[in-house]
């Protein structure tokens, strides 16, 4: 059976054949080529052998000739060295004998040179010597010079020290003077407005008695009129007689009023004269500042304790600086600094008598100025950790309390500087006052709680458990009844009655905030007002008495969060300081 093929298919295989021979062909060349020049290569290596092999037979017989020539050419040079070598030794030996002699001029130099060597060594020992005696004496008149400079230094920093002291002593005088003139002025003008004041209450007596008088002569008048209508009417008819009687007996007691209101009246104008005495002279109206006075950066790291004299004329400032400065307040310029603290200020009080100014501190100690001298009269030591607050009795200049984290409060002798005793607590003491009669202290803890101790029993007299919900800041007692201020880091101010102890008012404002736990508040002279700082750099200040709505804010530029606020005695100024250092006098515009 045929099978037909497609003429294309053959024609391609065709074409593809004549492709592959004419490849082949092409790689035939090339593997001739190759098989050509690896015979001429293994050709050349057998040379390259043969060549090799000749090279070290012809080294090797030039290495014999070599030989040759060398041993014959030594043998002809002999004989001649032996000559020269003979007459080599002939010099040698005049220049040996030359030698020897110069040898010997140079051992007889020799022992010339050690001999002049031996005096110069005696002769240097000698100077050595004498060298080392004037050195000795040099060094101990060096010792000596130095001596006397030292004792010339002492010297003159002990007369530096003296002029120093002498010029503190006499800044101090100045001071003195001057606040003794201050004292003799304001003395004259109070007791020039004690006479005017005097003038016009007897002025007004005066009034009171001639109107007294009027009445009186009016009353007996109408006592006669009286008893002459009685007289006229006994005769008339006996209803009309018992009629008239009732209605001069009705007239008699509307006639007899007078003079029990004037009874009433003298009694009423005698207790006002007497209230008038020592309780309202503290109670001076406190003025609600506009703007800030004075700004002084006082203390680098912050501020956390201000405190005013019972005057307050003066007041007092300590920081992380570890200084007490005091201020006249009323011009918001510094008078003094007071030195000794080791750590920071956490508290300050003056005395009652202003002689003297208290410092708490955070190294577990106390310490008391002189304000005259400007040094440290005391040291109180007794807390066992920091000692955060300290306050001075209104009535006793010898006495303060403390309080700390060591859970106690203590009572001093700031006379002879020890402590009285101690009061154990339940809680860290953040803050502590003296009641305005001194046999009270007042203290707010850390567990929120206000406690009343009697100084003279030491006993808790009465506590206000839970009266902040975190713990109580500050605590203040105002000047005219009494009342005890505390604030909280709950954002809450309270007002407490220290009579019935219980809660007067609660102050609180949108935007105030307790920043830190040194945050103190205070209440103005009259209570009529209370002050704080926030965390914002703002002062709040709330009307106490009746809305206990803030009726003012202030803001100094740039200020940080406030520490502590501080009310004068006198009314004005408020007193605010910061956590950068600042110190703000605020006063009313219109002052």
């Amino acid at each position: 059976m045929e099978v037909e093929v497609d003429p294309r298919l053959v024609s391609n295989i065709l074409t593809q054949l004549r492709m592959r021979n004419a490849a082949e062909c092409a790689f035939r060349g090339i593997t001739t080529d190759y098989q050509a020049l690896l015979k001429r290569s293994l050709e050349l290596a057998v040379r390259n052998g043969q060549l090799e092999k000749e090279a070290r037979e012809l080294r090797a017989e030039n290495s014999s000739l070599l030989a040759d020539v060398e041993s014959s050419t030594q043998a002809a040079a002999t004989s001649q060295q032996a000559a020269a070598a003979e007459a080599r030794a002939k010099e040698l030996q005049e220049e040996l004998t030359v030698t020897y002699k110069d040898k010997a001029r140079v051992a007889e130099e020799l022992v010339s040179a050690g001999r002049q060597l031996q005096i110069v060594r005696e002769s240097n020992e000698a100077q050595a010597r004498e060298a080392a005696e004037l050195g000795q004496k040099l060094r101990e008149a060096r010792a000596r010079a130095k001596e006397l400079g030292e004792a010339v230094e002492r010297e003159r920093q002990a007369t530096a020290l003296a002029t120093s002291e002498l010029e503190a002593r006499a800044a101090d005088k100045s001071a003195a003077e001057a606040r003794a003139d201050r004292a003799e002025a304001e003395g004259r003008d109070l007791a020039q407005r004690l006479m005017e004041i005097k003038a016009k209450e007897v002025a007004a007596m005066d009034r009171v008695m001639a109107e007294c008088e009027g009445m009186l002569a009016n009353a007996r008048q109408q006592e006669r009129a009286a008893a002459a209508d009685r007289a006229a009417a006994a005769a008339e008819r006996a209803g009309a007689a018992r009629v008239a009687a009732s209605a001069l007996t009705a007239a008699g007691t509307r006639r007899s009023l007078p003079t029990s209101a004037l009874k009433g009246m003298a009694g009423l104008l005698d207790g006002t004269m007497g209230r008038r005495e020592a309780p309202q002279a503290l109670a001076v109206a406190s003025v609600v500042p506009s703007e800030a006075l004075r700004t002084v950066a006082a203390h680098d790291g912050g501020c956390f304790a201000l405190a005013f004299e019972r005057s307050g004329g003066r007041m007092a400032s300590g920081g992380a600086d570890k200084v007490v400065r005091v201020w006249d307040a009323s011009a918001g310029i510094q008078q003094s600094e007071l030195h000794g603290m080791p750590e920071m200020v956490t508290g300050l009080a003056f005395t009652s008598d202003a002689r003297a100014l208290v410092a708490a501190g955070s190294d577990a100690a106390l310490r008391m100025w002189d304000l005259t001298s400007g040094r440290v009269r005391h040291t109180l030591t007794g807390h066992v950790a920091k000692v955060c607050s300290v306050d001075c009795s209104p009535m006793q200049p010898n006495q303060a309390v403390s309080g700390g984290t060591d859970r106690c409060i203590k009572v001093w002798d700031l006379a002879r500087g020890f402590c009285q005793r101690s009061l154990v607590c339940h809680s860290s003491v953040n803050s502590v006052r003296v009641s305005l009669d001194g046999s009270m202290a007042v203290s707010g803890h850390f567990d929120g709680t206000l406690r009343f101790w009697d100084l003279r029993s030491a006993r808790v007299a009465n506590e206000v458990a839970g009266l902040h919900t975190q713990q109580i800041t500050s605590v203040a007692i105002g000047l005219a009844a009494g009342v005890v201020l505390t604030c909280g880091k709950d954002n809450l101010l309270k007002l407490v009655d220290p009579r019935t102890f219980q809660v007067q008012r609660s102050l609180r404002a949108p935007g105030f905030s307790v920043g830190t736990v040194w945050c103190t508040a205070c209440l103005g002279p009259d209570e009529r007002h209370v002050a704080a700082g926030s965390s914002d750099g703002t002062v709040f200040i709330w009307e106490a008495e009746r809305s206990g709505a803030v009726v003012r804010t202030l803001k100094d530029a740039g200020a940080a969060s406030v520490l502590c606020t501080a009310w004068s005695p006198q009314g004005t100024p408020l007193v605010s300081s910061d956590k950068a250092g600042r110190v703000t006098f605020w006063q009313d515009r219109a002052a």
